[in-house]
């Protein structure tokens, strides 16, 4: 997902992205209409909701952790 510090999304990754939009890193990563960094926290907070829940009819559920932009989903 963009704009999530994890493994996948490294310092680096964020340092030059943000170079790139001539922004500040911080800037960058709340770079949502909530103005707030996602963190992978709330995205396991959030598929843990879902998970407790029987969804055994639910199926390619877009479920939205990204503080407004469109571009941040999960698919589960």
């Amino acid at each position: 997902a963009d704009r999530i510090r994890s493994g996948l999304l490294t310092d680096a990754m964020i340092a030059q992205r943000a170079t790139a939009r001539k922004v500040s890193q911080d800037t960058y990563m709340r770079g949502n209409l909530l103005g707030e960094e996602v963190t992978a926290d709330d995205v396991a907070r959030a598929v843990l909701f879902f998970s407790d829940r029987d969804n055994s009819f639910v199926t390619g559920q877009t479920l939205y952790v990204c503080g407004g932009s469109s571009v941040g989903t999960l698919v589960i």
